[in-house]
């Protein structure tokens, strides 16, 4: 029995003797070859040694090729001959072989793959590297399409989102920074688009400050403005001219080109400005003249306006506006005069007042004395105030006057009876006023009860001379009765009075203290039709000669031309040098 058990002890013993012999042989084995599962950049070295494996490696490297994969899934090869691709052992091999722990052979068979990368096993020619990369096909400029931003774009007046563009244009040092690291790790595939070779767009449609752009784009460049310019005259300041101006600052903010804006209300006051133009006006006589508007019509205030149109386009608003003006008109037309105005007609000393188109006034005056260089100012002028039992006073005069009714700095209209009988023909040549236009009191007084600051003063030199005659005391207005210092021509009832005489006319009846002069209408001039006294009684003055008689026409009602007037009556002359 014991020789039996020291039998099995000894087999026993020797069996592990042989097992360890046999596990210790194998682990030498793998002092100088690989493991099994073993692999060294992706090349199985499984039981080879160290100068096998290198062997391998340089074969295969020689075989080597490098598969490019592009995002449109096409693949291009370099391969490692094109390149200069070759095995340099730097001992890496021999340092992983020596790293092995041979005896641990067994766990490492059943423990999975043993996995090696060498980072500068091999060696290139990064210039011919650099080469085969700019060669690859998808890096050739036909075949790119270049990414692009998605952006706005105007269509059918409306702001869009363009959509982004992903194209397929490569970054090329990214490339080659690619390829020169797969090569260098044996690597054998690469994916460009994995690797995030390809240049993207920085802005994409779903971009929320595109968005946001969009709106303000949309917003300010859709503005529209109308302009009233007086008279029923509009001018459309149109969405594509706005547009124009605009634009968004670094923070998207909206701006507008002033300067623009600046120059197109500039345009515009050029456009319907009428101060310092020549306006045409048809005058009382049916002359066509062309007057300067001087302080009478359209102007514009334009700093202002460019201010107030820069405002409301920054505030991102359409609508409409009326532009700020320094001065505004009755009407806009061929001269924004309207139909209420004061005529005065420097060659032919007349003076006519319209009232809603209704003739209430017409007289002749005394304007202002061209030899002593106080001729009045001729242009469209405009009523500035008006006042009663003013004193007019200059260099060497004080002259108290019932009306004043100032246009055109101190030059204005007033009454002159106290001083002045007789009006109209040439007095105003040797014997004007000082620049004013001296009235008849009668008629000046209906003109300040009906006139109203801002009515147009219309003052121009015809050229024409209609050869109105000097006539005293000025005569009335149309269709009234009137009374004057020296003299007053009365319509209507005929009736009249005056301190130094008196025209009468209707009935015919009157008297007068040195003189009367008998008229049936304005009594601005006579047209005798023969000099049968059938007036009246006319005093001791030279009346009788006008009881029936039509003033300012004909007999047949024509208006009078010089011709017709050869019969006119001068009726007196003074020279006076007041205002």
């Amino acid at each position: 029995m014991r020789k039996r058990t020291g039998i099995i002890l000894a087999g026993v013993v020797l069996l592990l003797i042989i097992v360890t012999g046999v596990y210790a042989g194998i682990g030498l084995y793998y002092q100088t070859h690989f493991f099994e599962y073993t692999t060294i950049n992706g090349i199985d070295v499984s039981d080879l040694t160290a100068e096998e494996a290198e062997s391998l490696i340089r074969t295969e490297a020689e075989d080597y090729t490098l598969t490019v994969r592009t995002k449109e899934g096409t693949e291009e090869q370099i391969r490692g001959d094109a390149i200069g691709y070759r095995f340099v052992s730097k001992g890496e091999v021999q340092g992983f072989l020596d790293g092995q722990a041979y005896l641990a052979w067994l766990p490492k068979y059943f423990g999975g793959p043993n996995l090696y990368t060498m980072t500068a096993s091999v060696t290139y020619d990064e210039t011919l590297l650099t080469e085969a990369a700019a060669g690859l096909a998808c890096m050739q400029a036909d075949q790119v399409t270049p990414p692009a931003d998605a952006h706005l774009e105007q269509q059918n007046g409306q702001y869009v989102i363009v959509p982004e563009v992903e194209g397929n244009q490569l970054d090329g040092a990214k490339v080659e920074q690619t390829l020169r690291t797969a090569v260098e790790a044996g690597e054998t595939q690469v994916d460009l688009q994995e690797k995030n070779c390809y240049l993207l767009p920085q802005v994409r449609a779903e971009d929320g400050e595109l968005k946001a752009e969009a709106a303000v784009r949309n917003k300010y460049s859709s503005l529209t403005v109308t302009y009233n310019l007086g008279g029923g005259v509009q001018e459309i300041l149109d969405a594509a001219t706005i547009a124009a101006w605009f634009s968004l600052d670094e923070n998207k903010q909206p701006v507008f080109d002033r300067s623009a804006v600046g120059a197109w209300v500039n345009q515009l006051a050029d456009n319907y400005d009428t101060i310092g133009k020549s306006e045409p006006f048809v005058t009382s006589n049916g002359e066509t003249v062309y007057v300067e508007a001087r302080t009478y019509g359209w102007q514009m205030d334009r700093e202002s306006e460019t201010e107030a149109l820069y405002q409301m386009l920054c505030a991102g608003e359409s609508g409409e506006r009326s532009p700020v003006w320094y001065e505004g008109a009755a009407s806009r037309g061929q001269n924004d005069i309207g139909n209420t105005y004061v005529e005065i007609d420097y060659t032919n000393q007349r003076l006519w007042y319209y009232k809603d188109g209704v003739l209430l006034v017409e007289t002749p005056v005394v304007t202002g004395n061209v030899s002593a260089g106080h001729a009045s100012p001729e242009g469209i002028f405009c009523l500035v105030g008006k006042s009663e039992d003013e004193t007019l006073k200059g260099e060497g005069y004080s002259t108290p006057v019932e009306y004043w009714m100032p246009f055109y700095g101190g030059v204005g209209i007033h009454d002159a009876d106290t001083w002045r009988d007789t009006y109209g023909g040439d007095i105003y040549q040797w014997g004007g006023s000082h620049g004013c236009i001296n009235t008849p009191t009668a008629q000046v007084a209906v003109i300040y009860q009906n006139i109203e600051i801002g009515t147009p003063i219309v003052c121009y030199s015809s050229g024409i001379n209609y050869g109105y005659q000097q006539v005293s005391g000025g005569g009335a207005a149309n269709g009234g009765s009137g009374a004057a210092g020296n003299g007053a021509a009365n319509g209507g009832d005929g009736s009249g009075a005056a301190g130094n005489g008196a025209a009468n006319g209707g009935d015919g009846s009157g008297a007068a203290g040195n003189g009367a002069v008998n008229s049936g209408g304005s009594g601005d001039i006579v047209i005798l039709d023969g000099g049968s006294d059938n007036g009246g009684n006319g005093g001791n003055g030279a009346g009788g000669t006008s009881g029936g008689v039509t003033q300012g026409v004909t007999d047949n009602g024509v208006p009078y031309t010089g011709e017709d007037l050869q019969d006119v009556e001068i009726l007196g002359e003074s020279t006076f040098d007041i205002p």
